[in-house]
């Protein structure tokens, strides 16, 4: 069966990677911020869509056979505003029929702390929730060395949808080497729940970032092959479970 279609609240995707073959079905623009390029001017989105969507032989996503959907909510320096990510949870909903959307990736989070049940993002993507819409996003990288950071910030803060801390697998395929990310964000909500729900690799991923983007030429020191970077953070250890969800809806 078919994986289900991801649509990714981010900052674009280059379609035309040949990760991608063909299968991002819409791409939309939802940024009211001026500094922003065609298709993917950061690059983390094409990134993340990679790591959950590549069909390239020997280095599969996590499900190479969805369908994409790019929604573009971040400038070309990866900012941007709350109400453009809501406009984009909106969009999802009105036209996830239309497209066969299941999963909705959110890699990023709010910048400011609040209670869910006031949040108007968490109120977003709720309503993606209870009209079978998983939602998926990121715990963040604020964590503290030996500490509990709590999960404040939307929407990885809200109760209903998965929020993804980041693992690191260690020096092996084994899982018995395997340890929490130290910057990975855990802890409690502001309304009290503990987050994150689930962790997934998210350290020294390697993926694909348009060399035209700010992400590319920001981290020389990280391109491992032309149009390739390694990266870490809990944004890349969302779309892993974003591509299970998509694969087991598909089922």
């Amino acid at each position: 069966a078919p994986a289900a279609a991801i649509a990714f609240v981010d900052s674009g995707i280059e379609a035309s990677r040949p990760e991608f073959g063909g299968r991002v079905v819409a791409s939309v623009n939802l940024t009211t911020l001026p500094d922003n390029s065609p298709g993917d001017g950061r690059g983390h989105g094409t990134f993340v869509a990679g790591i959950a969507t590549s069909s390239l032989p020997g280095q599969m996503g996590a499900a190479p056979g969805a369908k994409i959907v790019s929604i573009d909510v971040m400038d070309d320096k990866g900012m941007a505003k709350t109400s453009d990510v809501i406009a984009a949870a909106d969009w999802i909903l009105a036209n996830k029929a239309t497209y066969g959307i299941r999963v909705a990736n959110f890699s990023l989070h709010s910048s400011v702390a609040n209670s869910f049940r006031y949040d108007p993002l968490n109120k977003a993507v709720q309503r993606l929730w209870f009209n079978n819409v998983v939602v998926v996003a990121a715990a963040g990288n604020y964590g503290v060395p030996n500490a509990r950071s709590g999960v404040p910030f939307a929407p990885g803060n809200d109760p209903f949808i998965i929020t993804v801390g980041a693992s690191d697998t260690g020096k092996s395929v084994a899982l018995k080497d395997d340890f929490a990310a130290p910057w990975s964000a855990y802890g409690y909500t502001l309304d009290g729940f503990a987050k994150p729900d689930l962790a997934a690799p998210g350290r020294y991923m390697v993926g694909p970032v348009p060399t035209s983007s700010t992400l590319y030429a920001e981290r020389p020191d990280r391109v491992v092959a032309p149009g390739y970077i390694e990266l870490s953070g809990t944004s890349f250890s969302t779309p892993i479970v974003s591509g299970i969800a998509a694969l087991i809806l598909g089922r």
